[in-house]
């Protein structure tokens, strides 16, 4: 999660000035996590650039949101933003997909919010807790 000091920070990083709820101020950081990985992106592979132009210009705050939760980043004690390489290699590669999509808002969520529960183990986790673990993958219908 992320400090106190994160979520100030970004708040400042906004167009949204004052935020009511600490989701809303954590949605600031995950926001701003995004535009800065993608922007930096954009810097070294600008042959990518065009690609991700939609999800920035203009700005696609939802889907930006969801994209920094993608990336996992979180906060010390410091308010200094923290992340994996990996993780950020996460947020580049849906947002390239996304992009590619041009989903509208709500399927563009729904597509991040699946990607980002599968990759955080969300549904072994389930299977674990119901005893129906199988080594051997189930065939898709």
């Amino acid at each position: 999660m992320f400090t106190e000091e994160a979520l100030r920070q970004a708040a400042g990083y906004s167009y949204a000035r004052h935020v009511g709820t600490r989701r809303g101020a954590q949605d600031l950081v995950y926001r701003m996590f995004a535009i800065a990985a993608l922007e930096h992106y954009c810097e070294a592979f600008p042959e990518n650039a065009p690609a991700l132009e939609w999800l920035l210009e203009p700005r696609r705050h939802t889907l930006l949101s969801e994209l920094g939760r993608l990336g996992n980043p979180s906060s010390g004690g410091d308010g200094e933003l923290r992340w994996s390489s990996k993780d950020v290699t996460l947020l580049i590669e849906a947002a390239l997909e996304i992009a590619d999509l041009h989903p509208p808002t709500k399927e563009g969520v729904a597509i991040l919010r699946e990607r980002r529960r599968l990759m955080r183990g969300g549904f072994r986790k389930r299977q674990i807790r119901t005893g129906h673990v199988d080594s051997a993958p189930k065939p898709q219908m």
